[in-house]
Protein backbone atom coordinates (compact mmCIF):
# COMPACT_ATOMS: atom_id res chain seq x y z
CA UNK A 1 0.00 0.00 0.00
CA UNK A 2 3.10 2.38 0.91
CA UNK A 3 5.90 0.46 -0.73
CA UNK A 4 6.51 2.05 -3.64
CA UNK A 5 5.43 5.42 -2.30
CA UNK A 6 7.67 8.06 -3.10
CA UNK A 7 8.17 11.56 -1.03
CA UNK A 8 6.41 13.20 -4.44
CA UNK A 9 3.76 10.81 -3.96
CA UNK A 10 3.12 11.57 -0.37
CA UNK A 11 4.10 15.29 -0.72
CA UNK A 12 0.81 14.98 -3.46
CA UNK A 13 -1.36 13.49 -1.25
CA UNK A 14 -1.27 15.35 1.71
CA UNK A 15 -1.49 18.54 -0.32
CA UNK A 16 -4.44 17.23 -1.86
CA UNK A 17 -6.15 15.83 1.41
CA UNK A 18 -5.30 19.29 2.82
CA UNK A 19 -7.43 21.22 0.10
CA UNK A 20 -10.58 19.23 0.52
CA UNK A 21 -10.17 19.11 4.45
CA UNK A 22 -9.58 23.35 4.37
CA UNK A 23 -13.47 23.27 2.98
CA UNK A 24 -14.70 21.73 6.09
CA UNK A 25 -15.88 23.84 8.86
CA UNK A 26 -14.28 23.31 12.57
CA UNK A 27 -17.80 22.50 13.63
CA UNK A 28 -19.65 19.39 10.63
CA UNK A 29 -23.36 19.32 10.55
CA UNK A 30 -23.90 15.82 9.05
CA UNK A 31 -27.12 14.12 7.65
CA UNK A 32 -27.24 10.67 6.75
CA UNK A 33 -29.75 8.06 7.22
CA UNK A 34 -27.09 4.84 7.44
CA UNK A 35 -23.56 6.13 9.23
CA UNK A 36 -20.41 3.77 10.39
CA UNK A 37 -18.76 5.54 13.09
CA UNK A 38 -14.73 4.55 14.12
CA UNK A 39 -13.13 4.86 16.99
CA UNK A 40 -9.23 5.25 17.72
CA UNK A 41 -7.10 2.95 14.79
CA UNK A 42 -3.78 3.99 15.87
CA UNK A 43 -2.29 2.10 13.27
CA UNK A 44 -4.35 -0.67 12.81
CA UNK A 45 -4.46 -0.91 9.25
CA UNK A 46 -6.80 -4.00 9.76
CA UNK A 47 -9.62 -2.16 11.17
CA UNK A 48 -9.47 0.26 8.43
CA UNK A 49 -9.89 -2.47 5.98
CA UNK A 50 -13.92 -3.26 6.62
CA UNK A 51 -14.83 0.13 6.96
CA UNK A 52 -13.37 1.61 3.66
CA UNK A 53 -14.44 -2.03 2.03
CA UNK A 54 -18.13 -1.24 2.77
CA UNK A 55 -18.15 2.37 1.81
CA UNK A 56 -20.60 2.04 -0.61
CA UNK A 57 -23.07 0.78 1.80
CA UNK A 58 -23.18 3.94 4.45
CA UNK A 59 -24.01 7.55 4.00
CA UNK A 60 -21.43 8.26 5.86
CA UNK A 61 -17.74 7.08 7.39
CA UNK A 62 -16.90 8.98 10.28
CA UNK A 63 -13.53 8.81 12.32
CA UNK A 64 -13.24 9.88 15.03
CA UNK A 65 -9.41 10.79 15.74
CA UNK A 66 -6.36 8.91 16.62
CA UNK A 67 -5.92 7.58 13.61
CA UNK A 68 -1.66 7.76 14.13
CA UNK A 69 0.81 6.49 16.85
CA UNK A 70 1.49 3.46 18.78
CA UNK A 71 0.58 0.96 16.19
CA UNK A 72 2.72 -0.96 13.38
CA UNK A 73 1.17 0.63 10.15
CA UNK A 74 0.65 4.11 10.92
CA UNK A 75 2.04 5.53 7.85
CA UNK A 76 -0.39 3.21 6.30
CA UNK A 77 -3.91 4.11 8.38
CA UNK A 78 -2.95 7.53 7.25
CA UNK A 79 -2.60 7.38 3.46
CA UNK A 80 -5.32 4.63 2.70
CA UNK A 81 -7.66 7.25 4.85
CA UNK A 82 -6.88 10.51 2.81
CA UNK A 83 -6.90 8.44 -0.25
CA UNK A 84 -10.53 7.66 0.37
CA UNK A 85 -11.58 11.09 1.78
CA UNK A 86 -10.25 12.00 -1.61
CA UNK A 87 -12.47 9.40 -3.71
CA UNK A 88 -15.42 10.25 -1.46
CA UNK A 89 -15.35 13.48 -0.07
CA UNK A 90 -18.53 14.22 1.11
CA UNK A 91 -18.71 10.81 2.60
CA UNK A 92 -15.60 9.95 4.65
CA UNK A 93 -15.38 12.37 7.13
CA UNK A 94 -12.50 12.55 9.71
CA UNK A 95 -12.32 14.56 13.15
CA UNK A 96 -9.74 15.40 15.06
CA UNK A 97 -8.34 13.63 18.27
CA UNK A 98 -5.70 13.90 21.00
CA UNK A 99 -3.11 11.89 18.85
CA UNK A 100 -3.59 14.46 15.64
CA UNK A 101 -0.78 16.86 16.80
CA UNK A 102 2.88 17.29 17.14
CA UNK A 103 3.47 17.02 20.43
CA UNK A 104 1.82 13.29 20.55
CA UNK A 105 3.94 12.10 17.70
CA UNK A 106 7.18 13.06 19.13
CA UNK A 107 5.95 11.56 22.23
CA UNK A 108 4.52 8.18 20.57
CA UNK A 109 6.04 7.26 17.64
CA UNK A 110 4.67 8.92 14.12
CA UNK A 111 6.62 11.31 13.82
CA UNK A 112 9.72 9.42 14.28
CA UNK A 113 7.99 7.23 11.23
CA UNK A 114 7.23 9.70 8.72
CA UNK A 115 10.68 11.08 8.74
CA UNK A 116 12.43 7.93 8.71
CA UNK A 117 10.38 7.41 5.69
CA UNK A 118 10.89 10.49 3.85
CA UNK A 119 13.29 12.48 5.94
CA UNK A 120 12.69 15.21 8.48
CA UNK A 121 10.81 17.73 6.53
CA UNK A 122 8.05 15.56 5.50
CA UNK A 123 6.03 15.52 8.99
CA UNK A 124 5.40 19.33 8.07
CA UNK A 125 2.75 17.89 5.21
CA UNK A 126 1.36 15.58 8.28
CA UNK A 127 0.67 18.29 10.90
CA UNK A 128 -0.58 20.68 8.12
CA UNK A 129 -3.35 17.76 7.84
CA UNK A 130 -4.23 17.59 11.15
CA UNK A 131 -4.20 21.24 11.49
CA UNK A 132 -7.37 21.40 9.15
CA UNK A 133 -9.10 18.39 10.46
CA UNK A 134 -12.92 19.58 12.04
CA UNK A 135 -12.60 19.67 15.99
CA UNK A 136 -16.58 17.70 16.12
CA UNK A 137 -19.22 17.09 14.47
CA UNK A 138 -23.17 16.93 14.80
CA UNK A 139 -24.63 13.56 13.32
CA UNK A 140 -28.79 14.23 12.36
CA UNK A 141 -29.04 17.24 14.56
CA UNK A 142 -29.46 14.64 17.48
CA UNK A 143 -25.94 12.86 18.13
CA UNK A 144 -22.83 14.78 18.80
CA UNK A 145 -19.77 12.87 17.69
CA UNK A 146 -16.14 14.06 19.21
CA UNK A 147 -13.04 12.05 20.13
CA UNK A 148 -12.71 12.85 24.04
CA UNK A 149 -16.41 14.61 25.57
CA UNK A 150 -17.74 17.75 26.81
CA UNK A 151 -16.09 20.76 28.17
CA UNK A 152 -16.19 21.85 31.76
CA UNK A 153 -18.01 25.17 31.64
CA UNK A 154 -19.99 24.77 28.84
CA UNK A 155 -23.71 24.76 28.83
CA UNK A 156 -24.46 23.55 25.24
CA UNK A 157 -23.93 23.06 22.19
CA UNK A 158 -24.64 26.33 21.06
CA UNK A 159 -21.58 27.65 22.98
CA UNK A 160 -19.55 25.76 21.14
CA UNK A 161 -20.35 26.43 17.60
CA UNK A 162 -17.42 29.32 17.12
CA UNK A 163 -14.56 26.64 18.29
CA UNK A 164 -11.61 27.11 15.56
CA UNK A 165 -9.39 24.91 14.07
CA UNK A 166 -6.10 24.24 15.37
CA UNK A 167 -2.52 24.28 14.69
CA UNK A 168 0.07 21.42 15.09
CA UNK A 169 -0.69 21.46 18.79
CA UNK A 170 -4.10 22.05 20.70
CA UNK A 171 -4.02 26.26 21.96
CA UNK A 172 -7.87 26.32 22.68
CA UNK A 173 -8.59 24.99 26.51
CA UNK A 174 -11.97 24.24 25.24
CA UNK A 175 -11.07 22.22 21.99
CA UNK A 176 -8.17 20.66 24.42
CA UNK A 177 -11.12 19.43 26.83
CA UNK A 178 -13.24 18.27 23.64
CA UNK A 179 -9.93 16.17 22.52
CA UNK A 180 -8.85 14.75 26.35
CA UNK A 181 -12.02 14.95 28.51
CA UNK A 182 -13.91 11.02 29.51
CA UNK A 183 -17.22 10.11 31.22
CA UNK A 184 -17.17 8.65 34.79
CA UNK A 185 -19.63 7.39 36.55
CA UNK A 186 -18.80 8.04 39.90
CA UNK A 187 -18.54 12.00 38.80
CA UNK A 188 -21.83 14.14 39.31
CA UNK A 189 -20.22 17.38 37.59
CA UNK A 190 -16.85 17.12 36.45
CA UNK A 191 -13.91 16.36 38.26
CA UNK A 192 -9.78 17.05 37.69
CA UNK A 193 -8.72 13.98 35.51
CA UNK A 194 -5.54 11.68 35.95
CA UNK A 195 -4.81 12.58 32.11
CA UNK A 196 -3.06 16.34 33.26
CA UNK A 197 -4.31 19.77 34.08
CA UNK A 198 -6.83 21.70 32.20
CA UNK A 199 -8.29 18.33 31.36
CA UNK A 200 -11.46 16.78 33.47
CA UNK A 201 -13.84 13.94 33.77
CA UNK A 202 -17.36 14.42 33.31
CA UNK A 203 -20.55 12.70 34.97
CA UNK A 204 -24.35 12.17 34.77
CA UNK A 205 -25.20 15.41 35.61
CA UNK A 206 -23.09 17.13 33.07
CA UNK A 207 -24.30 15.43 30.58
CA UNK A 208 -27.93 15.24 31.25
CA UNK A 209 -27.65 19.13 31.47
CA UNK A 210 -25.60 19.61 28.21
CA UNK A 211 -27.94 17.03 26.15
CA UNK A 212 -31.32 18.51 27.58
CA UNK A 213 -29.90 22.22 26.65
CA UNK A 214 -28.60 21.05 23.25
CA UNK A 215 -31.61 19.32 22.02
CA UNK A 216 -29.61 16.45 21.51
CA UNK A 217 -29.78 12.71 22.14
CA UNK A 218 -26.35 11.51 23.01
CA UNK A 219 -23.00 11.80 22.76
CA UNK A 220 -20.44 9.19 20.70
CA UNK A 221 -16.65 9.40 21.35
CA UNK A 222 -13.28 7.84 21.14
CA UNK A 223 -10.29 8.13 23.25
CA UNK A 224 -10.45 4.87 25.81
CA UNK A 225 -10.14 1.58 25.14
CA UNK A 226 -13.43 -0.61 25.65
CA UNK A 227 -12.95 -4.61 26.15
CA UNK A 228 -15.85 -5.13 23.11
CA UNK A 229 -14.51 -2.04 21.46
CA UNK A 230 -18.07 -0.16 23.11
CA UNK A 231 -18.69 0.92 26.25
CA UNK A 232 -22.17 3.17 27.13
CA UNK A 233 -21.94 4.85 29.96
CA UNK A 234 -24.97 7.11 32.12
CA UNK A 235 -27.70 4.45 30.54
CA UNK A 236 -26.40 4.96 26.85
CA UNK A 237 -26.22 8.77 26.81
CA UNK A 238 -22.97 8.68 26.20
CA UNK A 239 -21.39 5.50 23.77
CA UNK A 240 -17.47 5.20 23.82
CA UNK A 241 -16.53 3.59 20.67
CA UNK A 242 -12.88 1.92 19.91
CA UNK A 243 -11.31 0.48 16.91
CA UNK A 244 -7.96 -0.53 17.70
CA UNK A 245 -7.23 -4.33 18.45
CA UNK A 246 -3.55 -3.64 19.46
CA UNK A 247 -5.17 -2.81 23.17
CA UNK A 248 -5.59 -6.27 23.30
CA UNK A 249 -10.02 -5.91 22.91
CA UNK A 250 -12.33 -6.84 20.52
CA UNK A 251 -12.47 -4.18 17.93
CA UNK A 252 -15.31 -2.55 16.53
CA UNK A 253 -17.49 0.23 15.30
CA UNK A 254 -20.66 1.66 15.83
CA UNK A 255 -23.44 1.80 13.05
CA UNK A 256 -26.56 4.26 13.60
CA UNK A 257 -28.93 3.46 11.55
CA UNK A 258 -33.35 3.67 10.52
CA UNK A 259 -33.33 0.70 12.99
CA UNK A 260 -31.03 2.18 16.00
CA UNK A 261 -27.78 1.44 16.90
CA UNK A 262 -25.28 -1.59 16.27
CA UNK A 263 -22.21 -2.94 16.81
CA UNK A 264 -20.09 -3.74 14.22
CA UNK A 265 -17.45 -6.06 14.46
CA UNK A 266 -13.70 -5.05 12.97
Amino acid sequence: MTAGLTLRDFKGLMEDARAALSREPAVLSLHADRALLIGDLHGDLESLKLPLESVDNYDALIFLGDLVDRGSHQLEVLVELMRAKLEHPDKVRVIRGNHETAQMNYAYGFYEVVTRRFGAGAYGLVASIFSELPIFALLNDETMLVHGGIPRGVNSVSELKGVRKQGEDIEDGVVLQLLWNDPDESVEDFAPSWRGPGIYTFGRRSVSRFLEASGLRRIVRAHEPEPLGLGYHFNGSVITVFSCRHYGISPAALELGPTGIRRVQL
